[in-house]
């Protein structure tokens, strides 16, 4: 989440009953890029990619900018749709030729030139829709269930289980108001905005705690890499509902207690 927002008319997909949202919180972005899309290949059919090619200047760093020269020669070899000057669209294959593309797409979007040159990367199902999306200079990736089956989501939650990382739906878990501000615990962070709504921040976030103290029953401190972060939560039961959906994120996270 941006620390910075405008309004909060609008709902997370996960507050939907067909749709829910899963995206990635990891310790390691580029270490979980390839791993992650591994787990969705087999049930894809195409890919879409919007790249950025002002970014092949060697100046930027002559290895990146080969590792992304090959990508895109792999993938206009697979001679693909050009929607436009900045879009690719290629089909995986029936035997899947298109996956080494695909690949090479995603190795050079671990590189610093890379994660500009690959601006937007989809997987497809059959149908066109998106099933697994990144924005590797934002560190963002999501998938939406559906298209995606609740297997799939699974087994990326398993790739995942080792490591320090989530594949999380997008949730608001709690919502509530004090005299100053209004809150809601948004998947993974707490969100502070204004009475009206008109801005919002992320105030802290439950995977970047090193430790959490309920204080008088009805105030959550969270001790952050960047000082206290004080929530008034107004009543008991809901600072418990709160402090044990933050534990759970965190066990489940990196295996640490809070």
């Amino acid at each position: 989440m941006r620390e910075e927002r405008g309004g909060d008319s609008s709902e997370s997909l996960g507050d939907g009953d067909d749709l829910r949202r899963y995206h990635l919180d990891s310790d390691d972005y580029r270490r979980d890029l390839l791993p992650v899309f591994a787990e969705v290949v087999p049930v894809a059919h195409a890919v879409r990619v919007e790249l950025d090619e002002e970014w092949l200047d060697e100046a930027f760093g002559e290895d990146d900018s080969e590792r992304c020269v090959e990508a895109l020669a792999a993938v206009d070899a697979l001679d693909p749709e050009r929607p436009d000057d900045r879009t690719r669209c290629f089909s995986l294959g029936p035997d899947r030729e298109g996956e080494d593309a695909l690949f090479a797409l995603l190795d050079a979007a671990t590189t610093m030139v890379g994660e500009h040159f690959v601006f937007r990367l989809a997987l497809l199902d059959d149908g066109g829709d998106e099933l697994l999306t990144t924005i590797p200079h934002e560190s963002m990736l999501w998938g939406e269930s559906p298209p995606l089956s609740e297997g799939v989501v699974a087994s990326v939650q398993e790739l995942l289980a080792d490591r320090v990382g989530l594949f999380v739906a997008s949730t608001v878990h709690e919502r509530w108001e004090t005299d100053d501000h209004a809150y809601r615990f948004d998947t993974t962070a707490i969100v502070q905005s204004t009475l009206d709504r008109k801005t919002s921040r992320t105030y802290c976030s439950a995977l970047s705690a090193r430790h959490l103290d309920v204080v008088d029953g009805t105030t959550l401190v969270f001790d952050t890499p960047t000082g206290e972060k004080v929530v008034p939560c107004v009543t008991r039961e809901r600072t418990e509902r709160v402090a044990e959906k933050v534990r759970e994120l965190r066990r489940r996270y990196d295996g640490s207690q809070l």
